[in-house]
């Protein structure tokens, strides 16, 4: 019976760390994120992220779809599309726009469309 107990405790303890959370995988996008990073190319393809100077900057993400930080101020809201688009309302435009993204557990990356390659890398709080 203990050998029985013992063999069903290692097999429960292998199986839960198995299971163990993966922080690099996909995350959720909803939650308060802090910009780090901005690209803008300059349209030869040259452009490379470069790191934010200056005090810090938020954007937060809510599950009714706004938008609220001063990251970007003009975004109001969205909605998520798929696992790679937002569809996203401006204070600049008066149609919404297409924004790719990519998340993770600690990471946000933000496409907007450009002629040129841009885009808006957060990490989360």
């Amino acid at each position: 019976m203990k050998r029985a107990l013992l063999i069903l405790l290692t097999i429960s303890t292998i199986i839960y760390a198995s299971c163990k959370k993966n922080i690099d995988g996909p995350g959720e996008i909803y939650g308060k994120w802090r910009l780090t990073e901005t690209l803008n190319d300059p349209g030869d393809g040259s452009g490379r992220y470069e790191k934010v100077k200056g005090p810090a900057k938020y954007l937060t993400l809510d599950k009714a779809g706004r938008f609220e930080g001063d990251a970007v101020p003009e975004l109001q809201t969205f909605k998520v599309l798929d696992s790679i688009r937002l569809e996203v309302t401006l204070t600049t435009l008066s149609k919404p726009i297409t924004y790719y993204y990519k998340v993770t557990a600690t990471t946000l990356v933000l496409n907007p469309p450009c002629f040129e390659g841009c885009g808006l890398k957060f990490v989360r709080q």
